[in-house]
């Protein structure tokens, strides 16, 4: 299924066909007054929105963003250690309401575990990412959460000469092709 096909079926859980088509902006040249009305219009159409919205609607919300942004970060941007495993499982938590504790009690782990993985003292194990899985109700898949560890393993590879110098001196009797 096309990521548009997705989107659409997931945004007709909630709107019509007529919301979702009457969502969709055209380019117009607009007058600077009528621009100012235009986006005052949307502003308490936001805002109406998100007094009528309930708390799993909110939940859902704030979770199709982390996934969104979580893809994105995976597919398109270098490693950042502010968006590593941990800190979008800090997020997580936080879109969740639920404190450090009560998530590692879900997740069936030590709560001192899940607070050095969130701090990047330690790496989580694939167990976790599929825990995960189940507990996002499948919205972000284990394969999602681990491709963010794998991220970080890539870009260790391609910083760290040291460990790299050190671990090719244990190496007896390597290959050589050079001529």
């Amino acid at each position: 299924m096309k990521k548009y096909e997705r989107l659409f079926k997931e945004l007709s859980k909630q709107y019509s066909v007529e919301e979702i088509a009457g969502s969709i902006l055209i380019p117009e040249d607009l007058t600077e007054a009528e621009r100012k009305e235009a986006n005052e219009q949307l502003k308490m159409f936001r805002l109406k929105m998100m007094q009528e919205q309930t708390e799993t609607d909110r939940i859902f919300s704030d979770l199709m963003r982390l996934k969104i942004q979580m893809e994105d970060y995976i597919r398109d941007a270098p490693f950042s250690e502010q968006k590593s495993f941990g800190k979008h499982l800090e997020e997580y938590a936080r879109i969740l309401k639920l404190t450090k504790k009560r998530l590692a009690e879900d997740l069936a782990i030590h709560y001192t575990r899940l607070s050095r993985i969130i701090n990047g003292h330690e790496e989580p194990n694939i167990e976790l990412a599929y825990r995960l899985e189940k507990h996002s109700g499948g919205l972000i898949s284990a394969l999602e959460w681990w491709r963010l560890v794998v991220k970080k393993q890539e870009y260790t590879i391609k910083v760290d000469d040291e460990t790299r110098v050190n671990e090719g001196a244990k190496v007896k009797n390597p290959m050589s092709f050079a001529g």
